[in-house]
């Protein structure tokens, strides 16, 4: 029994050091909207993403940043908060799903797909407060990385 605890310790510890671990970063969109971003470059990060996380901050999101334009799939596992979730290419934005629900305990997590180079998930209700929509420029600023 000690064991099977301080194993799930372990655990959590672990997956909390990761959540801390992430790099830190800002994503302006169209020259007036700041957002404070983690930014998920590994695929360990991106495969967690923000599962688990009960709340995120107004002006706060998680970028997830590729090396090429692909179909990116996105799914909700894990998910206890709704999110906007915003698909970027070559600095545009291209698409928005807004106010994607976390799933219930009896549904099967939403999976949603865009052909993107950056993604990008915020508080669900940010992209309509904000007047965020498709088209709009999206700079991105983290360390090593500007663009």
């Amino acid at each position: 029994m000690r064991r099977v605890l301080f194993l799930g310790l372990l655990l959590s510890l672990m997956w909390v050091s990761d959540a801390l671990a992430l790099q830190r970063g800002d994503v302006v969109i169209d020259d007036r909207v700041t957002i404070t971003v983690d930014v998920a470059r590994t695929a360990r990060e991106q495969a967690m993403g923000l599962g688990g996380r009960s709340s995120l901050p107004k002006a706060g999101g998680m970028l997830f940043p590729f090396d090429a334009a692909e179909r990116r799939t996105f799914w909700m596992n894990g998910m206890l908060i709704p999110l906007d979730i915003l698909w970027i290419r070559n600095g545009k934005i291209v698409a928005i799903d807004a106010n994607v629900p976390p799933p219930r305990s009896h549904e099967t997590p939403a999976i949603i797909s865009h052909v993107a180079d950056l993604v990008l998930e915020v508080p669900a209700g940010f992209v309509r407060e904000t007047g965020i929509s498709v088209g709009q420029t999206v700079r991105v600023r983290y360390e090593g990385v500007s663009h």
